[in-house]
């Protein structure tokens, strides 16, 4: 065996049996004696020649049996200094070894309808490294208010100890900016893990992101990405790093990904999330206005937290109070506010990121309160089938509509997203002139202009 083989080895160990005992670092540290910077940099390999104490100490506080203590102490030992590990970076590197930790809280509420989900993604992202042809690339896609940014945070929280040098996470697409682009994104990473100068030019800091992404155990989490090109130059092959994306729309063109698609809760799940936000009891002495809140909410989690949120802090009002006023259509995504909590601004980001042809597609049909295919697009928004099929796809990929059928043919059939449309249909004026007929599929975007209700009401605030 060699040198790097039993380092690799005996780091696996480790972490395992750690896992195992469902100890963190700390916890290791306090049991053993050691620190979690000598922890860390065993489980990591930068220990090129580890004490045998120390391995002692650690099969001690583990509770190791003989055959794993023996693969703990089968370790180099000879005067021969081994080379330098992959893991480990080179002496002349302008790289500082930093460990960020910059992961958001992870999400209070329990995630209903969402524990097989995490419990794959988690399993994905453990995963061996170096398992021929494994990408730690998870991709998770979505409608707005679907709950993804809560999905890839807890995930990220569940498997964070493997992940030793570092967590990242950055937001792609912050509100009221322009999203990132790649070359800002590998910068801001590089920033993230220790870069003590800045390199010359993109190329070759992404050649320096990809080398160390491929030297350490880094997590990247990546939030409310909007094309492939964000995502690509952390895809390095034998990566002992992972990625975890939510995306506002399908990355067909990303390799190795495993998608997780999401969407509206099914009816056991929304109201078993109602229920733990607001109280059974509360919930089940109001059952059918528990039904109504659920549905007009489109089992949606963003909604439905919101929702909890806005009767946990009136316990005076009934929810055939808050059943009524998400009633109004019209007024549905404006209630649906507490605090800096908004489905009306979760849904405009979304709308706001879509190319003209998909805006100008989504106000011909919003009227659409039903399922639609390709007739209807073909009289509401272009004459041509061939661009209506592909606009369809097109609306399926950007997470403004899904399938909710087929037809007598076999075709599929489609419908808006609810809160997209109610975005649409109440949220924005139609532009002037805006008759329903045949429009080209590439009509640039409307000027979108307050409604005069809505004027007066920033008017007053």
């Amino acid at each position: 065996m060699t040198d790097t083989t039993a380092l690799e080895a005996l780091a696996q160990t480790l972490v395992h049996a750690r896992e195992a005992a469902c100890l963190t670092q700390e916890d290791l540290a306090r049991r053993s004696g050691l620190s979690v910077r000598a922890i860390r940099n065993l489980e990591t390999g930068h220990t090129a020649r580890p004490r045998t104490q120390s391995l002692r100490l650690l099969a001690q506080a583990l509770g190791l049996q003989p055959g794993d203590v023996g693969r703990l102490l089968r370790t180099p030992r000879s005067g021969h200094r081994p080379g330098p590990r992959p893991t480990a970076l080179p002496a002349s590197a302008s790289v500082s070894v930093s460990v960020s930790a910059e992961l958001p809280a992870s999400p209070r509420p329990r995630l209903a309808g969402r524990r097989t989900l995490l419990d794959q993604m988690g399993a994905h992202l453990r995963a061996q490294e170096h398992r021929p042809g494994h990408q730690r690339l998870a991709v998770v896609v979505g409608p707005p208010g679907a709950g993804k940014t809560s999905l890839i945070l807890r995930a990220a929280h569940t498997v964070r100890e493997r992940f030793p040098d570092g967590q990242i996470f950055v937001d792609l697409h912050p509100t009221a900016s322009a999203p990132l682009t790649p070359e800002r994104l590998v910068g801001r990473i590089l920033r993230s893990l220790g870069a003590a100068s800045d390199p010359d030019g993109p190329e070759e800091a992404g050649a320096r992101l990809r080398d160390l992404l491929s030297r350490r155990r880094v997590l990247v989490v990546l939030d409310n990405a909007d094309t492939e090109a964000q995502v690509r130059p952390l895809l390095v092959d034998d990566v002992r790093s992972a990625v975890l994306v939510a995306a506002r729309r399908e990355l067909p063109a990303l390799p190795g990904q495993l998608p997780y698609r999401i969407g509206a809760l099914d009816r056991p799940d929304a109201h078993r999330l109602l229920d733990d936000l607001v109280g059974g009891a509360r919930t089940r002495a109001e059952r059918s206005a528990a039904t109504d809140v659920v549905e007009a909410c489109a089992r949606l989690p963003l909604a439905l937290h919101i929702a909890g949120l806005w009767l946990t802090t009136r316990p005076h009002r009934s929810l055939r109070d808050l059943a009524h006023r998400l009633a109004d259509e019209e007024q549905r995504l404006r209630v649906l506010r507490v605090g800096d909590l908004s489905l009306q601004d979760s849904v405009a980001a979304h709308y706001q990121g879509l190319p003209p042809q998909i805006t100008a597609a989504l106000n011909r049909l919003a009227a659409l309160r039903g399922d639609f295919g390709t007739e209807e697009v073909t009289a509401r928004v272009t004459p041509s089938e061939v661009h209506a099929a592909d606009l369809l796809d097109e609306l399926l990929h950007r997470q403004v509509t899904h399938v909710s059928g087929t037809d007598g043919t076999g075709r599929a059939r489609y419908r808006l997203h609810d809160a997209v449309r109610l975005y649409t249909a109440h949220c924005l004026a139609a532009p002037p002139g805006n008759h329903v007929g045949p429009v080209p599929v590439g009509l640039p975007r409307p000027m979108l202009t307050p409604r005069p209700r809505e004027q007066r009401l920033r008017a007053a605030t």
